[in-house]
């Protein structure tokens, strides 16, 4: 099992603090690879909010005592005392995201972004954005500099604002074209300094090339050619 894990502070005490609008306390990346089963089992919740984010494969989750399998492209909202029950397969080859965090106006902040506190569940879409925003706050824990607890928060609106405009798009696609899209985007910004032919891309992922070009840019709002430029 791959785990990437921070926490403020370096404590991994479940933190309460109401000085700030909005505070991040903790940010990881489970990736289940070879462990049979990862379970969490909070009877009476924490004391903080949670944020969980399903990049791929999926969970499985108890709420109201009944069992949910959350796949790729959902996340999963816990608010404080609200109790936690989730297990995650290796044969479910989950790779999620969570991020916990606390402060005095978190319910107004959620608000504002058009996150229902009283849905759990919500469909926002995979995107490589939310991963690199996550990692960025991972890595800002980890390496403590300075003003990085004022950054991350920043990170953390950055992740609701997508999460926002995922909501207020309402559009769905599938998880197919959702991926092959998310794959080229993770291509081009890798090899963006070489010449790239967008129909020949599309040829080698054995897709239609306008086909293509029409889903990505209803999936990103740009083109190809213009996200590469």
């Amino acid at each position: 099992m791959f785990m990437n894990v921070a926490y403020l502070n370096n404590s991994t005490s479940t933190v309460v603090d109401n000085t700030k609008p909005l505070i991040v306390t903790s940010c990881g990346n489970y990736r289940v690879k070879n462990r049979s089963e990862v379970v969490t089992h909070r009877p009476k919740g924490r004391k903080d909010y949670q944020l969980l984010y399903i990049a791929s494969g999926k969970g499985h989750f108890f709420i109201h005592g009944e069992e949910k399998t959350v796949s790729a492209g959902n996340i999963i909202i816990y608010l404080p005392d609200q109790p936690q029950e989730y297990v995650y397969y290796r044969a479910d080859q989950t790779d999620v995201y969570w991020v916990h965090f606390t402060g005095n106006e978190v319910e107004e902040i959620l608000k504002y972004y058009n996150i229902n506190l009283k849905n759990n569940i919500l469909y926002i879409g995979t995107s490589p954005d939310y991963q690199w925003l996550f990692g960025q706050m991972i890595q800002e824990l980890q390496l403590c500099r300075p003003r990085y607890d004022e950054l991350i928060s920043l990170q953390l609106r950055n992740i609701f604002v997508l999460i926002s405009r995922a909501i207020m798009s309402a559009k769905k696609f599938s998880s197919t074209s959702e991926k092959e899209v998310a794959f080229a985007m993770h291509y081009f910004r890798k090899n963006y300094n070489t010449e790239i032919s967008i129909e020949e891309y599309s040829e080698s992922r054995g897709l239609s090339n306008c086909w293509f070009i029409q889903c990505f840019k209803e999936i990103t709002g740009s083109s190809p050619l213009q996200y590469i430029l």
